[in-house]
């Protein structure tokens, strides 16, 4: 995982977590479905740290995608055609 610029999103990382307890998941769980540590998974949730794998696991378990759960990381198609010009 490497350091970004992305602000910390506190509120965003509190409603994972709530989200993932009504489904009778924790971080941990993502964190060993990911094959990582649980501090990744937090880090990456804050968005301190970023990983797809990690994003891709989260959202799965939440029943939405990455780049619906984080979409300041995922820009979209339009937006990435309007940078190239």
């Amino acid at each position: 995982m490497a350091r970004n610029d992305f602000p910390v999103d506190r509120e965003r990382h509190a409603r994972i977590k709530y989200q993932l307890d009504l489904r009778g998941l924790s971080l941990a769980d993502i964190a060993r479905k990911a094959n990582v540590g649980a501090s990744a998974v937090s880090v990456v949730s804050l968005g301190r740290s970023r990983s797809a794998n990690i994003e891709k696991v989260l959202a799965e378990a939440l029943g939405t995608t990455a780049e619906e759960l984080f979409p300041e990381r995922y820009p979209s198609h339009s937006e990435q055609e309007a940078s190239m010009t």
